[in-house]
């Protein structure tokens, strides 16, 4: 009998390789399968190598002797006075300002050994003073144009000079004419055609990103990340039969994560589907018991939920005071983030860091953007340790290993952002990048997200007909 099946079977196959009928697509992973996929990367992400003693950040005075807390304070400034673009500046306040702005980098800046150390800032230095001897005045404004290009080697995303940063981030772009299904490292269209090369990619596996067809089922699409938000490359795909196709990238839509929206919002709970959606649009402390109810609150509500979204597509950080206790209301556990947060003079550290996996029986989307800064990044960092977190949306924007504390130069008064903190991140496994952040795990554009993120629930079977959320360890 099992001799007849595997003749008909080999019969069927070619009859219909005769026909030129396309070959099967790949089937639709399983939520279980799905989430072990994603889980093991996650796993993965390994920060033994952190645990050992770092370095502490030890400056000294002419004298030789250690510069004090309370003189490192000093810089940071409070009580700001107006900065005026159009305020005319003389070569020796230029020259004043520049003096007084290495003094403060080399005083107060957590990542300055991690940028060089003196012997690149001293460089820099000397440049921008040899720059400025040029000019017998400049305006406040083209003071500060002159100084930002020189900082492109301090790739810290914190960083700005009057609200300039001196590197861009990296933005996506997708291309989505048409939609490819992934087997066994080739990808394959709709229509059976397999993707033979595409120019100037090598690496299809980099180029092609896992993601969600607006019918919900796992596709891939080429995704590529530029230095900018305009891409006006295409994509030349050949195929295994000999035929090409030139695809156009889609703009990146800067106004849906970046537009002007209330950052002191109270977090919002709402639901999609049954699905309990908690939208928070920034990192504050506790001082807000209103804001801190909805917050902690929406991490107890999410955490007695089968499935729920946590969303911080528009959450450019702030304060990091309540995002352990929100992990850990939510996963009724401790959960440790992968990388080391601490003062670099002191060497204290912010939160508890270790490789531990927390285990989950519920899942966690979280929804990213470019948007998705600082607080909110080192909220995922935890969340890579916890079981079931799917990230569906953009990479998010890169600034993590640094903070933000303002010092204002006496005579233009610039602000520059030198933060004390240094955030250490593991380097394995391309995990995190300042300026490119972390990866989602289902690449889609921001403003699609939460939509796509719930189809593909109702598509796994993950949310039943009438809207209740299954198991995902059904």
């Amino acid at each position: 009998m099992k001799g007849l099946v595997r003749c008909c079977a080999l019969a069927l196959a070619a009859c219909l390789a005769l026909a030129g009928c396309a070959p099967a697509l790949p089937p639709q992973p399983t939520l279980d399968e799905l989430l072990a996929e994603v889980n093991a990367a996650h796993q993965a992400i390994d920060n033994d190598g952190l645990r050992g003693r770092f370095a502490l950040r030890q400056p000294v005075n002419e004298n030789g002797e250690p510069i004090s807390t309370s003189e490192r304070y000093s810089y940071y400034t409070t009580d700001l006075e107006p900065y005026d673009p159009d305020l005319v500046l003389t070569q020796e306040q230029m020259i004043e300002d520049v003096t007084y702005l290495f003094d403060a980098l080399y005083t107060c800046y957590g990542n300055y050994d991690r940028m060089g150390g003196q012997a690149a800032f001293d460089a820099v230095e000397q440049a921008i003073l040899e720059e400025c001897a040029q000019y017998s005045s400049l305006r406040a404004e083209e003071f500060q144009k002159l100084l930002v290009p020189h900082f492109a080697f301090v790739k810290d995303a914190h960083f700005q000079i009057q609200n300039q940063a001196p590197n861009p981030l990296w933005y996506p772009f997708f291309f989505r004419e048409v939609a490819f299904y992934e087997d066994d490292g080739q990808y394959i269209t709709a229509d059976g055609k397999t993707v033979a090369s595409v120019d100037g990619y090598d690496d299809l596996s980099q180029l092609f990103k896992r993601s969600i067809s607006p019918e919900g089922e796992i596709v891939y699409y080429p995704v590529l990340l530029k230095d900018s938000t305009t891409c006006d490359e295409t994509l030349t795909i050949h195929y295994t039969d000999g035929n090409a196709q030139t695809l156009q990238c889609e703009p990146y839509d800067t106004a849906y994560t970046f537009q002007s929206i209330d950052r002191d919002a109270v977090p919002e709970l709402r639901y999609d589907s049954g699905i309990p959606v908690l939208q928070v649009n920034s990192m504050r402390d506790g001082s807000d018991s209103n804001w801190t109810e909805a917050l902690l609150g929406g991490a107890e509500t999410l955490g007695n939920s089968k499935i729920s979204v946590l969303d911080l597509r528009f959450n450019p950080g702030g304060t990091y005071t309540l995002l352990e206790e929100w992990l850990r209301i939510y996963a009724k556990a401790q959960v440790p983030a992968n990388s080391v947060f601490r003062d670099a003079f002191t060497g204290e550290q912010l939160f508890s860091a270790r490789d531990t996996w927390v285990e989950n029986d519920n899942l966690l989307v979280i929804l990213t953007s470019k948007c998705s800064a600082s607080g909110s990044e080192w909220l995922i960092d935890a969340a890579y340790n916890l079981e079931n977190v799917l990230i569906v949306g953009e990479n998010t924007c890169g600034a993590l290993i640094g903070s933000s504390s303002g010092v204002t130069l006496k005579n233009s008064k610039i602000v520059t952002k030198i933060g004390n903190l240094e955030n250490i991140v593991p380097s394995a496994n391309d995990y995190f990048e300042e300026l490119r952040g972390f990866y989602p795990d289902l690449w889609v554009p921001a403003d699609e997200a939460e939509e796509l993120a719930v189809k593909l629930m109702e598509n796994l079977g993950a949310v039943q007909a009438e809207g209740e959320a299954a198991s995902p360890a059904a």
